[in-house]
């Protein structure tokens, strides 16, 4: 079993490189709050520029 990320306060749960997202969903990633933009797979939050797909919703 793999261990998950380590808790940082935010209410989203953890991006998780492999998983699945899909638009809308939100995930906790570096004390920020991220919203995927459509569906996406293995691009990390924050690495995707202004037009990536996902989205800073701010701090958490």
């Amino acid at each position: 079993p793999t261990t998950p990320p380590p808790t940082t306060g935010c209410t989203s749960p953890a991006y998780v490189a492999g998983t699945v997202y899909t638009g809308g969903a939100l995930v906790s990633h570096k004390g920020h709050t991220w919203k995927a933009q459509w569906w996406t797979q293995n691009e990390e939050p924050g690495t995707t520029g202004e037009w990536g797909v996902w989205k800073d919703q701010g701090a958490c």
